[in-house]
């Protein structure tokens, strides 16, 4: 136990040393100065259960401390992260449709649910794919979500696929919601489930507008994002936001696009998370 402890204080020391030393992420290190007692609590009982088999117990701690930082340096999730093309007026009106809005006296804010939950699936198919977490992207969520941003320019392709995941994210949370045989259909149906929705979306199919008869499968996702995705005055948002999920896994805009880990994990992450 000693000798863990060790470890795992001396873990803890070189992430703060690492993080102190960049500007940018000084608030990540003083998160885990703050909360140390917690965090070797924690290790202790990661390094005791160890991890799955051909997992690794010092990636499992280097992205617990990742995770544990950015999960308390994030804000709320706002309709400003859900902007994308330079287009805030649809998105503005494509979630006040799905989500609602709250009255407050200087001002109305859009009621985004599962921010909690959200924020946990970005992280985890953001900075999980890889060995070493990618630096751009931490500070590209850091200038997006933490309260003490970087004061550094924004990445744009970077920003740009963080936005797209959330979108991704927030579509895929309404499929499972809608549809609960997902959850024990697993990932192949998930995925052609969401490919499918969204091509009716397109394809002004999910609502029949023609006739007062019920759209897409009786109409039962009619009043999800998918429904509100419908028009033709929204078609186009509709199609750059397929384009970017890249569900065809083109190569151009590498740091722009989706990449199939980002949507394989998202989707693996909201059966684990709403399918209990």
């Amino acid at each position: 136990m000693s000798n863990r402890m060790t470890s795992i204080n001396a873990t803890i020391d070189n992430h703060i040393f690492a993080w102190s030393s960049v500007p940018s992420f000084a608030p990540m290190a003083e998160i885990l100065r703050n909360d140390r007692d917690v965090l070797v609590e924690k290790l202790l009982d990661i390094t005791e259960r160890g991890v799955p088999k051909g997992g690794n117990i010092h990636d499992a701690v280097r992205l617990f401390l990742i995770d544990f930082a950015l999960e308390r340096m994030g804000g709320q999730i706002t309709s400003e992260h859900f902007t994308i093309f330079r287009d805030p007026e649809t998105v503005e009106i494509i979630l006040e449709d799905s989500y609602g809005v709250q009255c407050l006296e200087d001002r109305d804010d859009i009621l985004i649910p599962h921010q909690s939950e959200a924020l946990k699936i970005l992280i985890q198919c953001l900075f999980h794919r890889a060995k070493a977490a990618d630096e751009k992207d931490l500070l590209c969520f850091l200038q997006m979500f933490s309260r003490a941003k970087p004061e550094m320019r924004p990445d744009q392709d970077r920003t740009m696929r963080l936005r797209s995941m959330i979108w991704f994210i927030y579509l895929a949370i309404e499929i499972v919601q809608t549809e609960k045989m997902v959850c024990s259909k697993g990932l192949e149906y998930f995925r052609g489930k969401f490919r499918e929705l969204l091509d009716h979306s397109i394809g002004g199919t999910i609502i029949d507008e023609e006739s007062r008869r019920p759209g897409f499968e009786e109409g039962r996702w009619e009043r999800t994002l998918f429904g509100w995705l419908q028009g033709e005055d929204r078609k186009e948002f509709a199609e750059k936001l397929k384009r970017q999920f890249n569900m065809d896994n083109r190569i151009d805009h590498v740091n722009r696009c989706l990449l199939a880990d980002h949507r394989r994990s998202i989707l693996e992450q909201i059966l684990i998370m709403f399918c209990r």
